[in-house]
């Protein structure tokens, strides 16, 4: 995903809650995976546009929950799905 694109969908939110999961995608050396945060992989995907679909999958499933997609340059972008809970 391009920098100018990434700043256009940059903190997209749906919602957002207190007590939700996240949903992490990141990269290792062998590809980009999605997972819980906390907990071990759930999927391994060859491209950050795939795993960045199944990362939004798992999150809107698991309603109140973040998905956070951790670039390779360092940036992060995060979207919520799901109610808000009241402080």
């Amino acid at each position: 995903m391009s920098p100018a694109r990434r700043k256009e969908s940059k903190q997209h939110e749906v919602g957002s809650a207190t007590h939700a999961r996240r949903v992490i995608v990141a990269a290792d050396g062998r590809g980009w995976y999605v997972r819980f945060e906390g907990n071990r992989q759930l999927g391994r995907y060859s491209n950050v546009t795939q795993a960045i679909h199944g990362g939004r999958r798992l999150a809107r499933q698991h309603k109140p929950a973040g998905l956070v997609v951790r670039y390779l340059d360092g940036e992060e972008e995060e979207s919520w799905y799901g109610d808000r809970e009241a402080p």
